[in-house]
């Protein structure tokens, strides 16, 4: 019984690894085309929304071309976009804002620190973190 536990508890964790291993290798390889279709994108709201306008704003931009999904934080003032590159830039979703709504809105763009780090939520000295940069680092070289 004790045997069958521990040989059960190996398994789920070398499948767990090797499935670590395989997400690693799939997103670390260069795609064709250099940039991906889909991609999400902050903009950030300098004067803070109230909770009309930003319903109005995310039902504006539902509606543009290559727009999937678009959620509104009002507390924090920003906005969170999940369009198709191919048809529509940050720049323009931005420009549309401000001009439709006369609100003045920015792209949040991350420091070179926080691009840096793989996962800013992950705990650093975590068995997770560890395996998986041991993985990352094979698979780029």
């Amino acid at each position: 019984m004790f045997k069958r536990i521990i040989i059960g508890c190996l398994v789920i964790f070398a499948a767990l690894v090797v499935t670590l291993a395989v997400h690693i290798y799939l997103v670390t390889q260069p795609k064709n085309n250099g940039m991906p279709n889909m991609t999400m994108s902050r903009i950030d709201f300098v004067t803070q929304l109230d909770s009309l306008e930003a319903i109005n704003v995310k039902n504006h931009t539902s509606q543009l071309d290559g727009v999937k999904d678009v959620r509104v934080n009002v507390k924090a003032g920003h906005m969170v976009c999940l369009y198709d590159r191919n048809k529509q830039a940050p720049q323009d979703i931005i420009e549309s804002i401000s001009k439709d709504f006369y609100l003045e809105a920015s792209l949040y763009q991350p420091s070179d620190e926080m691009l840096a780090q793989s996962c800013p939520a992950i705990n650093k000295s975590s068995l997770t973190y560890k395996l998986g940069a041991f993985f990352q680092r094979t698979f780029e070289n």
